[in-house]
């Protein structure tokens, strides 16, 4: 499924059918690129009409009144690849979200007894696979991403040893200051590369980095600009 507004409308319709008999309104329904939120369900509580007491309780979360939601809105996200299933399941985890707020039920978290009664439930009914946390770390962008740049500083040591860390760049030039100063040190490099073996390094702003073997080293360092 190419997930467009007009297709997770058309999603939403369906699934209020299927789901929740067709009774939720229809929300505010946005096209999100977010690459940690899969979908997200907001919305606010009138006060109009509530007496004082449940105004400050539906503004602490105690209480929800029934049909007092406004400005309902859901988001799906367009970042990952996602079969038409998993869209299917981030729609319906967010519907739930939606439902227990109309309704007015109080739950005892964002993924309490209550949502997660309901999402058991859909799961058993109609072969779903909705859950409260989906894992994409070995899920596709739909986009190509464009390779990240690393700024590498490869230090030789005195005592044979060698040492590569991904830098900051605003933290660059502070280390070089400070590199002058250690005698431990025979001679450094900078690389400016995208080489994905870097992916796992943190990008730091001290002096530490990661021990590597002299082949490694200069496997990495192509082309170095020495300094001394």
């Amino acid at each position: 499924m190419e997930i467009n507004k007009e297709n997770l409308i058309n999603l939403f319709r369906d699934c209020n059918v299927k789901y929740f008999d067709g009774k939720l309104p229809e929300p505010d329904i946005r096209v999100s690129h977010s690459r940690t939120r899969l979908g997200y369900f907001t919305c606010r509580f009138s006060r109009h009409g509530l007496s004082g007491i449940q105004a400050l309780k539906v503004l602490s979360g105690q209480i929800h009144i029934p049909g007092k939601v406004r400005d309902q809105r859901i988001g799906i996200s367009d970042y990952y690849l996602m079969t038409d299933d998993q869209v299917e399941d981030v729609m319906a985890h967010e519907m739930i979200h939606y439902s227990i707020a109309y309704t007015g039920l109080k739950d005892s978290a964002p993924h309490g007894i209550v949502f997660r009664g309901m999402m058991d439930a859909f799961n058993r009914k109609f072969g779903r696979h909705i859950s409260v946390i989906t894992q994409t770390k070995n899920w596709q962008p739909r986009a190509a991403q464009r390779p990240s740049s690393y700024l590498v500083l490869g230090l030789r040591m005195k005592d044979g040893t060698f040492f590569l860390s991904s830098v900051n760049p605003s933290y660059a030039a502070d280390l070089e200051r400070r590199l002058s100063s250690l005698r431990n040190v025979d001679a450094h490099w900078w690389v400016r590369t995208t080489d994905d073996y870097f992916r796992s390094f943190p990008r730091v702003r001290s002096l530490r980095g990661r021990l590597v073997s002299e082949a490694v080293f200069n496997s990495k360092m192509v082309c170095p600009n020495k300094n001394q």
